[in-house]
């Protein structure tokens, strides 16, 4: 857990970001972070470019040990023999 202060003006200016997108304080200041340190570094890692696709609650439907069928339907594929 990390505590910072910012100045008003720009409390505001998150307030506003977040309002605006439908998210929390917490995630639009994670998701900044992430993308400055990726741009420090030289570029994004495997995790941060799929961050966005994990739903926060994660995915119980495929953590149901059905990912395959769920794969096949989604795909249309047929099993291979």
């Amino acid at each position: 857990m990390i505590n910072a202060r910012i100045p008003p003006r720009l409390e505001q200016k998150l307030a506003e970001y977040c309002t605006k997108h439908g998210m929390t304080r917490s995630e639009a200041v994670l998701r900044a972070l992430d993308q400055y340190l990726d741009a420090q570094t030289g570029g994004p890692n495997p995790y941060s470019l799929a961050a966005d696709l994990i739903p926060p609650k994660g995915a119980k439907e495929l953590q149901s040990g059905k990912a395959r069928d769920l794969a096949r339907a989604a795909l249309g594929g047929k099993r291979a023999r």
